[in-house]
């Protein structure tokens, strides 16, 4: 009779497992106003509320130096910038660089990024991206 009691308790834990990764799954990246800061990727046009944030992820590479960094802009400033690790594990693979911004000013204008090695002043940038962005 011992068995049946653990039996039960397995099969609630494994229910319970089942529904949290069901959650989970069905969450996404859209500011439903749940609280959920929106992710953009290179060719989306991000458009946002004033004083709300929003995160542009782009690949980089910081074992070779280079690293993404944004230009000055009227309507968003730079809150943060982390490096998020590659789904590889061989060496020198390239992951994702999450820069977080607020909305600052209402406007219509184009967050200019640069991907250069900040060690090495006055060279371009190796690449460039441009966000048309728009706070409301």
């Amino acid at each position: 009779m011992r068995g049946r009691p653990n039996l039960a308790l397995v099969a609630l834990v494994g229910m319970a497992l089942g529904l949290g990764v069901g959650l989970a799954a069905c969450s996404d990246d859209s500011d439903s106003g749940s609280g959920s800061i929106p992710v953009y990727h290179e060719g989306d046009s991000v458009t946002v509320d004033n004083g709300k944030q929003f995160v542009i992820e782009l690949t980089a590479n910081p074992s070779t130096g280079y690293s993404w960094d944004a230009g000055k802009n009227p309507n968003v400033k730079l809150v943060s910038s982390e490096q998020v690790a590659a789904s590889s594990a061989a060496p020198g693979a390239p992951g994702t660089q999450r820069m977080t911004f607020k909305a600052y000013n209402p406007g219509s204008s184009t967050l200019e990024l640069a991907y250069s090695r900040p060690f090495e002043g006055g060279m371009p940038p190796a690449q460039t991206a441009s966000f048309d962005v728009k706070v409301q």
